[in-house]
């Protein structure tokens, strides 16, 4: 019995990091699928000097460095989190204190996330930022009403109280 459930316990875990590396839709999250940072197409509007786009790059790198672990670590808790809601005997304490693990792991992503925009929008003149700006970047998504079903499941897409994909303040999620 101990075999399975470390086996299951290893196949969640490398399916919640094939699912966070990926991302909604299939699509890998980052600097070409987020709403909080430009992708090519859009910096290329924006008419970067060669020196901002190096500074750019090697801020990307940097932000990526350092949230990586970060990331890891929280495919990792939740991974553990699902393994300890499917146990027989539940223990609330285990699972409150990864709950909580996981919420400063999430708090300490958003911080560097935050450290990251602030640093990209320091690099752009006004000019830039106005580009930016028209372009949609930093509206995120909200809480908009997307594709949830109607009542009991049942209906037409889009009326029901399920929140979806929906513009929202400042690519908070």
């Amino acid at each position: 019995m101990k075999k399975i459930s470390m086996l299951a316990a290893i196949m969640l875990l490398m399916a919640s990091a094939t699912w966070v590396m990926a991302g909604p839709g299939g699509k890998a999250r980052g600097w070409d699928g987020d709403r909080w940072c430009p992708g090519p197409s859009q910096l290329s509007t924006l008419n970067l000097s060669d020196e901002q786009l190096e500074k750019v790059r090697e801020l990307r790198e940097s932000f990526l460095k350092e949230t990586t672990p970060i990331r890891n670590k929280l495919v990792a808790k939740n991974a553990e989190l699902r393994l300890l809601w499917i146990q027989a005997n539940l223990n609330a304490d285990q699972i409150r204190s990864v709950q909580k693990a996981i919420h400063d792991l999430m708090g300490e992503l958003h911080e560097k996330r935050t450290d990251y925009r602030l640093a990209f929008r320091g690099l752009l003149t006004p000019e830039q930022t106005t580009r930016l700006l028209a372009q949609g970047i930093g509206k995120g998504r909200g809480q908009g009403r997307g594709q949830g079903r109607g009542p009991e499941h049942f209906g037409p897409p889009g009326t029901g109280p399920h929140f979806g994909p929906g513009r929202g303040p400042g690519g908070l999620r």
